[in-house]
């Protein structure tokens, strides 16, 4: 099939995978603002798709269970994509707490499969959620210059995630030269915001809620870290994809890879200090440990900067600091999750390569 019969021809067509994920419902939610349908692709079913509830239902999104693995169902779902936005991947990036093949079954696998159902009727733009953590441990490297027009440093990670996420940028790279669409690998900061399930301001406010007289900081606080707002990286993936190529460039580039990032850095004893003033009643303790490494493969200070996304016009409305108080907020503001729906009632849709009731 070329586009869903409901779709006209003259409205833009976006995909995206890993869509019931923390950034991917928010990426959704944006892109259904403007004059956008939207194919929302991940493996769990709408009935646990909670994030999504926001979105829908919406007669111009349409929601599938579906592998990233699994080339065939994708090669049908993208078919006439103006857009595709590849978030689906592993999201752990702690070694200790996943499994050894999470990042080359899920994040290098999955990529793969995705890109050869993209061969025959490539979109006009893929944009892959990809870390900061490909450039792993920053000493040595140096910080790239602000503006610069391409990364100064080569990817060196450090970690399985990063490696992972590293081999799936070459991946990108190699299909986007073969098959003639633009690519853009987005090295994402820390992103903060309603509905995260992970990360360091998560722990906090979990942690607080079982204990409001103490937190402990793994490390000794120094970590320092570029924390970016949800909905500031969701307008950087936007503006990424639409943008015609590398603005500085004579030729635009078949694949590009940028820094979403802030433009400033807080440390990991400035975000304790600010989920302790947030959360309601706490007077705590902060309990530091030793060492600038919270734990075994942590990095202490990840240098990047977005100096060739601003130079596409794009601009953070938070800074780090503001970014991590918003997201407080919006963490100790969030209920108990809504009793998953009737997966055969309220879905936004269905879809024929998928089994009924798994729309």
């Amino acid at each position: 099939m070329d586009v869903p019969e409901d779709i006209p021809g003259d409205v833009p067509h976006a995909v995206v995978t890993g869509a019931a994920g923390f950034i991917g419902s928010h990426l959704v939610t944006k892109l259904l603002t403007g004059p956008c349908h939207v194919t929302a692709v991940d493996v769990v079913p709408w009935s646990a798709a909670h994030r999504l509830r926001g979105a829908g239902p919406d007669p111009r999104l349409r929601y599938h269970e579906a592998d990233l693995r699994d080339t065939r169902t994708l090669r049908g779902l993208t078919d006439g994509a103006r857009w595709v936005f590849h978030l689906g991947a592993n999201t752990e990036n702690r070694s200790w707490a996943q499994s050894g093949r999470a990042d080359l079954d899920t994040t290098v696998a999955g990529t793969v499969a995705l890109l050869e159902a993209l061969a025959e009727h490539p979109p006009r733009c893929v944009v892959m959620a990809s870390s900061q953590l490909v450039y792993g441990d920053q000493d040595g490297h140096g910080t790239p210059p602000d503006g610069a027009l391409s990364p100064a440093r080569p990817p060196r990670p450090t970690t399985r995630f990063g490696a992972g996420k590293a081999a799936a940028e070459a991946f990108l790279c190699a299909a986007a030269h073969e098959t003639g669409f633009r690519a853009v690998a987005a090295r994402l900061s820390n992103i903060v915001g309603a509905g995260m399930r992970r990360g360091i301001v998560h722990d906090f406010v979990g942690r607080l809620r079982q204990d409001s007289g103490r937190l402990t900081v793994l490390g000794d606080g120094s970590q320092t870290r570029s924390y970016l707002h949800v909905s500031d990286c969701v307008t950087a993936l936007t503006t990424l994809a639409e943008a015609p190529g590398e603005a500085r460039c004579a030729v635009p580039q078949a694949f590009e890879a940028y820094d979403v990032c802030n433009t400033d850095a807080t440390s990991a004893a400035d975000v304790a200090r600010i989920a302790v003033a947030e959360f309601p009643g706490a007077d705590s303790e902060i309990a530091y440990g030793t060492g600038e490494r919270g734990w075994r493969g942590d990095i202490p200070t990840v240098r990047v900067s977005p100096g060739r996304l601003l130079g596409l016009g794009w601009r953070p409305r938070l800074t780090s600091a503001a970014a991590v108080r918003t997201a407080v907020r919006e963490l100790i503001a969030e209920s108990t999750p809504a009793p998953t729906a009737d997966p055969e009632s309220g879905r936004p849709g269905t879809s024929a390569l998928l089994r009924p009731g798994h729309g």
